[in-house]
């Protein structure tokens, strides 16, 4: 159950302008697919009449492109039972690290003059996933807990056909939003320490009469706010992209991220909001891409810290 601190935005608030940044991505990626739709399906005419002349079959294709397929099922469920963890990491370290950063610092998210000031408790939280499907698999979720203080983005998709003109991918968001309450005119930059426990799996078999790729995309963002926002600072965490390859592992890194810094009025709310956003896209048959942070795997957040001054 969502937690309240009194005169925090409400749910409603959070919807809107939680969606934004994603709404506005999903809409340009969906126009950038379109804008070129033509020109690959023409591509893919033109293939299969290079094929065709060659003396290979359309039906050898699609015997390969179902064999492909069968084989990436294989392989997505020997990843999942290698690398998902079974039950929560040991945290006793990441305990034992904001222990002492609590013994440093001031305890409290009520500003009443320059220095450090923790907030523990995220009180609320946002999520959904987006997805482009041409045939292929397409699945995601994007869960959260308060209480936990753990955001669970999962994103996998599996693509089909030539991938010339075949387009699978998903985008998942999920946000927890913390707060500050300043009792003096000043500036506030927010430090976000965050812990990722999670795996990948990325497989791509381009040949030259078609176009296969995979790309799995993960990063983390922090922005400000108080009357506007003050804009994403963004950390790249995992990317790869390729048309041949075929790798997996765990995602496991302890890491941090400054938001920029705002001037802030006296006696208002300042809202920081970190998201993680995992991404995956595939174009042809057998091509897997999974970013997966669900279950017992996870994104811990133990505490946003807002330096004010």
């Amino acid at each position: 159950m969502e937690n309240m601190k009194e005169g925090l935005p409400n749910g409603e608030w959070i919807e809107k302008e939680a969606a934004k940044g994603p709404e506005l991505e999903f809409v340009q990626d969906e126009q950038a697919i379109a804008n070129i739709a033509e020109v690959n399906k023409k591509n893919e005419a033109e293939m299969l009449d290079v094929t065709s002349a060659l003396k290979i079959k359309a039906s050898a294709l699609e015997d390969e492109n179902k064999t492909e397929s069968e084989f990436a099922t294989t392989l997505a469920v020997s990843a999942e039972d290698e690398l998902a963890s079974k039950a929560e990491m040991d945290e006793v370290e990441i305990i034992q690290q904001v222990l002492l950063d609590e013994s440093i610092d001031s305890l409290t998210v009520t500003g009443n003059g320059p220095g450090r000031y923790y907030d523990h408790n995220p009180y609320r939280g946002w999520g959904k996933y987006y997805w482009h499907n041409e045939g292929g698999t397409t699945t995601g979720s994007a869960n959260y807990s308060l209480s936990a203080r753990k955001m669970y983005p999962y994103a996998h998709a599996r693509g089909d056909g030539s991938g010339i003109s075949d387009d699978n991918d998903v985008t998942t968001w999920t946000k927890l939003y913390f707060a500050f309450w300043p009792r003096y005119n000043g500036h506030v930059r927010a430090y976000v320490p965050y812990y990722t426990r999670g795996w990948y799996q990325i497989r791509s078999n381009d040949k030259w009469y078609n176009s296969k790729e995979a790309v799995i995309d993960l990063d983390f963002h922090v922005q400000l706010y108080q009357n506007f926002w003050g804009g994403y600072v963004k950390d790249d965490v995992y990317r790869i992209k390729d048309d041949n390859i075929n790798r997996n592992g765990r995602i496991d890194y302890n890491r941090s991220i400054y938001s920029g810094s705002i001037a802030i009025g006296v006696n208002k709310w300042v809202i920081a909001e970190v998201a993680a956003r995992a991404r995956v896209e595939t174009e042809g048959s057998g091509t897997l891409a999974t970013l997966n942070f669900s279950s017992s795997d996870y994104i811990y957040v133990p505490y946003v810290r807002f330096d004010f001054s």
